[in-house]
Order: C-alpha cells, then sequence, then structure tokens
C-alpha cells in the first residue's frame, strides 16, 4: 500500500462520561473511515472500495489497522455499527453522504433505510460527507440528507404521482417519510412535489422518520403500497425503466422495522398472445406495439391492513392480487380472468421478491438462495436469517442476482373464455440454519388449499 493509513488519537476524558465517549467515538471512527475510503479510492482508480465487500477490502488494504474504527466504541456490541452509501462518488459533490451510522453488521451499504439514530437516544446520528468532514446530523435534518447527485435521477419525475388532497398528501407522506425513510429529495421523486413543498407539509402535519407507531407483539407482519421514489434494485435498472408503483408492496421485517422487502406482483403475465402484462418499460407488450398506455392504479388499502387490486386489459383479460399480513407470512392470491372469445394458453406469471431494503440481504450473488420447488429462500450474509417465498403451481424457482431479486413463479392453466383461476402465494422471514425444516413446516400449514 503506497500511502500510509491515517491515524487519529482522541483522548476521552472521564468528564465525558460513558454516553460521551461513545459519542466521540463514533465520530472518530467516521473521520477515520471517511479519510481511509477517500485514500483507498486514490489508490485504486478514483472509486470507492466494492460496496457489498467494503469493510473487507478496508481491512485488507490497511492491513487490519482499520478494523478498530469499524468496531462500536468501547466493543459493547459486535459487527459494524456503519453503513457505505453506494451512490457516493468519488469525484462527486462534496455534500453527498459518503458513510453513515446504522445497526450493527458487516460490509452493509444502502441510503436512509439502515440509518438509525439509537445511538443517540433518537436525537440524531453521525455522518461522514465525501469531502470527509463529519457532522452529527439532527433527527428533524435527517431527511434534508443528499445521497447522491443532483444530475443522477432517482426515478424518472415523469413517473410521480402527486397526492390528490390533504388526506392523500398525509398517507404517502407518512408512508415514505415515517416507515420507508425517504429523503426529501426521494419524496418528490415519488410525488413531483418541490422540495419547499414537502418540507412544509411535514412540519405541519407533524411527519417526521421516528414517528411511525411500533406494533406490538403478536401483531400482524406489516405491509405498505410502495410508493416508488427509490428504486427497489440495485443493479440492472435498464431493466425496470418507469416501474410502476401499483404491483409493488412492501413487507417490513420482524426483525427490523426499518428494513423491509418489496414484492411485485405480478411483474409479467405471459400468454399464447405475447408479453400480455408488463409492471414497467423494458421490452414491448401487447399493448406497447399497438401505442396503448394502461391507465395507472392504486392498490385498495383494508382496515385489516390487507391490500387489493385488480386491473382489466383492453382486450378484456382481467387479473388481481390480494396480499394478507398474518403474524407468521403474507397469504397472497393471484387470480386471471379470460375476458376474451378465445382459449387462452401459455399463462405464465413472473412474481419478484427485491430484498435490498432489507439490511443484511443486499448481496449481488445467487449463492445466498436456496431453491425446493415451490420456496425460494434468501439468506442474510450473517447466516442467521431468510426470507421466503412461494407459489402455488410454481413451473420456475430462480434468482437474479444483478438486481438482487427472487423468484417463485407460477403458471395457470388454460383458461376457456369466462374462466377464471386461483393461485396462491406465500411470504415469510425464519430466523435459524435448517431452511429445509422450515420448508416442511410452512407446508404443513396448508397456505396452497387457503
Amino acid at each position: 500500500m503506497g500511502i500510509g493509513v491515517v491515524t487519529l488519537v482522541h483522548f476521552l476524558g472521564c468528564r465525558h462520561g460513558k454516553e460521551g465517549s461513545r459519542r466521540v467515538g463514533h465520530s472518530v471512527n467516521l473521520h477515520l473511515l471517511g479519510e481511509n475510503v477517500r485514500l483507498y479510492a486514490e489508490e485504486h482508480g478514483n472509486v470507492y472500495p466494492t460496496s457489498e465487500k467494503w469493510c473487507d477490502l478496508l481491512v485488507e488494504w490497511s492491513g487490519g489497522h482499520i478494523r478498530n474504527a469499524l468496531r462500536y466504541p468501547g466493543g459493547e456490541r459486535n459487527g459494524c455499527p456503519y453503513a457505505l452509501n453506494p451512490h457516493a462518488d468519488f469525484s462527486g459533490p462534496p455534500d453527498v453522504v459518503l458513510l453513515f451510522e446504522s445497526k450493527t453488521g458487516w460490509n452493509q451499504f444502502g441510503g436512509p433505510e439502515l440509518l438509525t439514530t439509537e445511538n443517540h437516544g433518537g436525537r440524531g446520528c453521525f455522518v461522514a460527507f465525501a469531502d470527509g468532514h463529519v457532522e452529527f446530523v439532527t433527527a428533524a435534518e435527517i431527511p434534508r440528507l443528499k445521497w447522491m447527485n443532483e444530475e443522477t435521477s432517482l426515478l424518472d419525475i415523469q413517473n410521480a404521482r402527486r397526492p390528490g388532497d390533504s388526506a392523500d398528501t398525509e398517507y404517502w407522506l407518512e408512508n415514505m417519510i415515517s416507515y420507508h425513510r425517504f429523503t426529501t429529495d426521494e419524496v418528490c421523486a415519488a410525488t413531483g412535489l418541490t422540495a419547499d413543498e414537502v418540507v412544509r407539509a411535514q412540519k405541519r402535519l407533524g411527519i417526521r422518520p421516528d414517528s411511525r407507531p411500533v406494533g406490538g407483539e403478536g401483531t400482524p407482519l406489516l405491509i405498505l403500497p410502495y410508493p416508488g421514489g427509490r428504486h427497489p434494485r440495485i443493479g440492472f435498472l435498464e431493466g425496470a425503466v418507469e416501474p410502476q408503483r401499483e404491483t409493488k408492496f412492501s413487507v417490513f421485517t420482524p426483525w427490523d422495522p426499518n428494513s423491509y422487502v418489496v414484492v411485485d406482483v405480478p411483474e409479467a403475465i405471459w400468454s399464447n398472445l405475447g408479453l400480455t402484462y408488463l409492471a414497467h418499460k423494458h421490452i414491448d407488450t401487447i399493448w406497447t406495439k399497438q401505442g396503448v398506455e394502461l391507465p395507472k392504479l392504486e392498490w385498495n388499502r383494508r382496515a385489516d391492513g390487507s391490500l387489493d387490486i385488480e386491473r382489466t386489459l383492453p382486450n378484456g383479460i382481467a387479473f388481481g392480487v390480494k396480499a394478507a399480513p398474518t403474524k407468521e407470512a403474507v397469504r397472497m392470491e393471484m387470480w386471471l380472468r379470460n375476458g376474451t372469445g378465445q382459449r387462452l394458453t401459455d399463462l405464465r406469471v413472473q412474481n419478484c421478491v427485491m430484498p435490498r431494503m432489507a439490511a443484511g440481504f443486499a448481496s449481488q450473488t445467487n449463492e445466498n438462495k436456496v431453491l425446493t420447488n415451490p420456496y425460494v429462500a434468501c439468506r442474510s450474509e450473517d447466516g442467521k436469517r431468510w426470507i421466503i417465498t412461494a407459489w402455488e403451481n410454481c413451473q420456475r424457482p430462480w434468482g437474479n442476482e444483478q438486481c438482487p431479486c427472487f423468484h417463485s413463479d407460477p403458471k395457470f392453466p388454460d383458461l376457456e373464455p369466462g374462466q377464471t383461476h386461483r393461485l396462491h402465494g406465500w411470504l415469510s422471514f425464519y430466523e435459524g440454519d435448517d431452511i429445509q425444516a422450515e420448508f416442511a413446516r410452512i407446508e404443513a400449514t396448508g397456505w396452497r388449499q387457503e
């Protein structure tokens, strides 16, 4: 290594106390890490360490000298309490977030969904910026953090949906800020509102990242419509142009209220007619070839926490989805009705689970997936937790390491004119090391017949 590792000695006097020592420790650690990430980039073509291996790469590059800065101050917890922003650019603006406090893990990377204020009693957290300086950012200031270059589009603003009225504004701002922990820029991308409109509405309504209610023990899993504005993928973004939000919902994990997976159902439907439906603009469907634009829809939000939606295509084919959360799983149902005058065949469906926003599940690999038809399970980086999905009549279990995502894709039987068929789906979480036994336990619930 040509440039020596930056070191910093900071005397933690007794006057700080335990909490003060931790506070100073986080600041010192992030100073060290920020400087060393930049030095690493200078030696590697002005490119930061690979996001999914940044801790490992820094330790190796420094000869182990940086390891202490990757630990919780005082050694009170195992793991690294910091995460890297994968959108930071070495040659980009100086005020973009580079590193920030997160829950403990290793090689963690992502955005505000991983950021935590718990180390400082909810008052805020330390953030290292791209120019190397570190600040304590208060909870009120967190939504104003910049996570990527201004010229880098989060999503095409033409895909934004402006709230219809004040109640709609309150719902979506709470959905985005309190639950999905969106930044102001991400809310703007999802709603088309200006930053000033978002900040003023947020202040008027008292909506904060830490203002979401906490469910009690035994409550069902939390599912919410996914609002768009933040891409649920890491890679293969060219394969999800202008993604529709009406097919996507978020399922929040039972072990971390800020982690969630995005389920896209249906992402695509094929038939003997061709690509009959697609939830984004990547390749032509039978409708885009005709210049037909499908109307934008929204999930119906029910009082019991369930979501449902249905769509009728221009040729009379109709489909719908219901997602109902329970304590142990999200039970899904998809139906398809042949409203045409001809027999429909080859009715294949693609349903996608994207775990990018769940801490520890963002690795771009298929090595962490187990496929036992109809079950597909994705393992966390520490090997302790799993996300599981399954669909009745699964014809293709698979994963895409680029996104990353995983699928249990079903096939409907051939349908005569006027005929409707229903298929059932499952999504759950598991903590343990015997995934095959968990598959057997799930199978014993009889979820396919419900």
